[in-house]
């Protein structure tokens, strides 16, 4: 059984890997003018995680985190993978504070492959981990809670019977969604996980790869579709209002969306994890500005290979910077 899942698990990661490499040459190849429009964000800081002897990961070696949020103390909760599969605290100066959690098959521990984090109103830490099917659910102090699932949200016409919550989000009513690897729908929940509906109707709310979703002022949902390259924005209702992206290299396109974050001015943000990029849109979708490259310290760093944003208190923004090991803190000037 178990072995069945990391076989779905390794053939998922395989064909992702190779839609990147054989996205056609007129796309993958940079135009003149492409990703030329400049974006100004500031350098905060960097954040390394530590290993169980207390030694600071560096960029050539440590952990891989995976997905970040904050709490209402501001503390900051990273998910890691890879090597490290556990949630480890930072405070509002990125210190590390505290580590919990680990890769069992017990209840309340994860597999290898948690890769969501949200946080509640409440601070109980909510965690979607594909290969054991369900949203575990911590409270601030990394206590197991409970946990829960959304196989009631399968229908009859579903593709795959199955599910695999990727990537969790809570609206500012503490309500759920929840993007399923499997079947592409985004579910939705109540604060104590019963499962209420599907995001729009059980057609409409079908997504191609449906991965992070972020909520703007007013309250609509946001879902980065991966396979297609772009944002889906949707109305109250859930129903489809607007895509913003689309597959190329130019400025306002993507190669590989990999993550998607709004702040408090409704700016949407978008990582590229191959062009190694971050683009801000505004709720029209037009496009603000490329990011590629930030002055640290008086130097130049290019991105690398982000993979997720997280913007949080204060619209501080959060990128994940996987082969490096680390979060880049950023902000705008």
């Amino acid at each position: 059984m178990l072995y069945n899942e990391y076989k779905k698990f390794f053939i998922f990661i395989f064909l992702s890997f190779l839609t990147v490499l054989f996205t056609p040459l007129n796309v993958q190849t940079q135009e003149k003018d492409a990703l030329a429009t400049n974006y100004p964000l500031q350098f905060v800081r960097y954040i390394y995680g530590e290993n169980k002897e207390g030694t600071k990961d560096t960029p050539e070696k440590g952990g891989t985190p995976v997905s970040c949020a904050q709490n209402s103390k501001g503390y900051l909760y990273v998910l890691y993978s890879g090597n490290r599969h556990e949630v480890q605290v930072f405070d509002q100066q990125g210190n590390f504070r505290f580590r919990f959690g680990k890769r069992g098959n017990q209840e309340g521990l994860f597999s290898a492959y948690a890769c969501g984090l949200s946080i509640n109103s409440k601070d109980e830490v909510f965690i979607a981990d594909v290969l054991k099917r369900k949203v575990l659910v911590f409270d601030r102090d990394g206590n197991y809670i409970r946990s829960f699932s959304s196989i009631q949200g399968i229908l009859p016409s579903d593709p795959k019977q199955d599910i695999h919550p990727a990537h969790i989000a809570i609206d500012s009513k503490d309500m759920l969604y929840i993007s399923d690897g499997s079947n592409g729908h985004v579910w939705i929940h109540d604060p104590k996980g019963m499962f209420l509906r599907h995001l729009g109707s059980p057609e409409s709310g079908l997504f191609p790869s449906a991965g992070h979703i972020s909520f703007n002022s007013i309250g609509h949902a946001f879902v980065l579709e991966g396979m297609a390259n772009r944002v889906q924005a949707c109305s109250h209702e859930g129903m489809p209002a607007a895509f913003i992206g689309e597959s190329g290299s130019r400025a306002g396109q993507f190669l590989r969306i990999s993550g998607l974050a709004i702040d408090s001015k409704d700016r949407i943000y978008a990582t590229d994890i191959v062009q190694c990029v971050i683009q801000i849109f505004d709720q029209q979708g037009s496009l603000l500005g490329v990011v590629k490259e930030i002055d640290v310290n008086g130097e130049g760093q290019k991105l690398t290979a982000p993979s997720n944003i997280f913007i949080g208190h204060g619209d501080i923004i959060y990128v994940v910077e996987q082969p490096l090991h680390r979060l880049l803190v950023l902000k705008n000037t």
